[in-house]
């Protein structure tokens, strides 16, 4: 009975966490506060842990969060100064005339410029950007916002730069170094290993947008319009996923999605232009199933009114991609140690051995190191003064951007604080394991060899209720690799699973169902969406299980 009990105990704050958010329908802050605040409580009175540990590994979760809330910060800042300036216009101006194939434009928008926007910003940003572009260009509202969650899932893991596998990493570093791994080379390993589950996927999701468009808002030629798309669809797979993986195996997480999307954009449409693997027919969504009027109308008005709040000049396209090449650049050269910079970058460090006079609760901060600071608020501030903002109109930006990601903020700050509480909790006065080994000890004697099957849907849980892949491998990390351990599995391929999964969730988690229909004008569909959004997730996922499982 008491291992029955100390099992539920333990899983309650994550159980309350997920129930808040998927029943009660709480937002993310507020759900994972009242689940930090169950973990305390518990903490204290069943797990007995002295009430100064439990402060020093809350205090410490809560520095982490400082990391990834400074990345967030700044590529949702350069955002919205592309936005303000005009740039952003620009940018995605150009796709409406490299074909006037509708399922080519979806391509090479949802699938490649969106994996863009995730490798630089991240954080739901690329599927409610992608989604009101399509509907302004006449692509059906729920065809758009089916097509932009799709596409968000193969560049999720590697977000702002790499955010989601770095935060991973770090969540489960203490178990990677307590197993006798090597922390750099079960990172780069990690890293690679997601772009091999992923991978296989992602060379399909292309295929599986041109499906969804030509069966889903089409009756008349379904096999032919999707069977003659079939090789340029493959091909713009293709094209993304081989620099996704060479990137993610050679230089790290924060190139895949960046430079393996500005590589696949480059690439695919130089392909349109010259008509390589190109149907003849041109394909377009009938009538009926366009967006009326009113509803671009109001797109329209809408960007109008930022574009006459921002510099007059015009610029170019190729101009417009400047900050982003600037991004790219800095990114290069200072995550190759060859180059010879990236190690005095790293050296410039915040350390806080003890927090509160705790050993083990050490906490360092990489000041230059961090890209949310370095390039990505730079980059941003520069490109104001390039356009010619001046510094009240950048204040505003910084502020607006500080309101958006204030609630990103609180649900990070209970997260990640919740999962350090319950990763350190064998420091009690119980003489119980830790709350997570208890855990993962209950799933390993209830799935025994398959629980790969059960490891991406998992992740898949924590991105659907969260919203956020990040938050998923928060919660779940930590408790995927003690599970693999216990098992005798590899944690490697696991944890891989869990990011997939994280990864996965995107397509039909509900932050990103309800952005996208609000911003193309179709609030109240967001169950519709969800639910279609299901099988290909569920194909997506199972895909991921049979590569992982053939590698372990």
């Amino acid at each position: 009975m008491g291992n029955i009990l100390d099992t539920f105990l333990a899983v309650l704050p994550i159980l309350l966490a997920l129930g808040l958010m998927a029943i009660f329908r709480l937002s993310a802050s507020r759900a994972l506060l009242i689940a930090f605040a169950s973990v305390v409580i518990i903490a204290l009175f069943y797990w007995k842990m002295d009430i100064t540990v439990l402060a020093a590994y809350s205090l410490l979760g809560v520095l982490k969060s400082l990391d990834i809330l400074f990345i967030i910060f700044g590529a949702i800042l350069l955002l919205n100064m592309l936005h303000r300036t005009r740039l952003l216009r620009a940018i995605t101006a150009g796709f409406s005339n490299i074909s006037p194939d509708r399922r080519i434009q979806a391509i090479i928008i949802a699938w490649l410029f969106g994996a863009f926007i995730e490798g630089s910003a991240g954080y739901g940003t690329p599927a409610a950007l992608v989604a009101p572009l399509m509907v302004g260009m006449g692509f059906p509202p729920l065809a758009a916002c089916m097509i932009a969650l799709i596409a968000n899932t193969t560049p999720v893991p590697f977000a702002a730069a790499g955010t989601p596998t770095i935060i991973t990493l770090k969540t489960i570093e203490a178990d990677i170094v307590g197993a006798g791994f090597s922390f750099a080379g079960f990172s780069r390993d990690l890293t690679s290993m997601i772009t091999i589950i992923l991978g296989v996927g992602g060379l399909l999701i292309p295929a599986v947008i041109v499906f969804v468009i030509t069966f889903v808002f089409r009756k008349d030629r379904r096999m032919r319009s999707f069977l003659e798309m079939l090789p340029f669809a493959l091909f713009s797979g293709l094209v993304f996923v081989i620099p996704y993986h060479l990137l993610a195996r050679f230089l790290g997480p924060e190139f895949p999605s960046i430079i393996g999307a500005l590589v696949g954009l480059l690439v695919v449409i130089a392909a349109a232009k010259l008509k390589f693997l190109v149907p003849r027919n041109i394909w377009d969504f009938p009538a009926q199933e366009k967006p009326s009027p009113g509803q671009m109308d109001s797109l329209a008005k809408k960007d109008t009114k930022v574009i006459l709040s921002a510099s007059e000049k015009p610029v170019s396209t190729l101009a417009a991609w400047a900050p982003y090449a600037v991004i790219a650049l800095y990114l290069f050269v200072s995550r190759i140690p060859m180059l010879g910079i990236k190690d005095p970058i790293k050296s410039v460090v915040i350390s806080i051995p003890g927090l509160l006079g705790v050993p083990g609760a050490d906490y360092s901060f990489e000041v230059l190191y961090n890209a949310g600071l370095f390039p990505f608020v730079l980059v941003a501030i520069l490109t104001g003064i390039w356009r010619k903002l001046k510094g009240r109109q950048i204040g505003l930006v910084a502020l607006a951007t500080v309101k958006q990601v204030q609630p990103i903020a609180i649900a990070l700050f209970c997260a990640v604080a919740l999962v350090q509480v319950m990763m350190n909790s064998n420091l009690n006065n119980s003489g119980l394991p830790g709350m997570l080994t208890q855990i993962a000890s209950r799933l390993a004697a209830g799935t025994g060899p398959v629980y790969p099957l059960v490891a991406p849907f998992i992740g898949i849980l924590g991105a659907f209720v969260s919203g956020s892949c990040t938050v998923s491998c928060v919660m779940f990390g930590s408790l995927q690799f003690q599970t693999a351990l216990l098992l005798k599995l590899s944690p490697l391929v696991i944890v891989s699973l869990q990011v997939a999964g994280g990864a996965i969730g995107n397509m039909f988690c509900i932050n990103n169902v309800i952005a996208v229909a609000s911003t193309t004008g179709i609030a109240g569909s967001e169950g519709k969406i969800m639910t279609m959004n299901m099988l290909p997730a569920l194909f997506y996922a199972l895909l991921a299980v049979f590569v992982g499982w053939i590698i372990l």
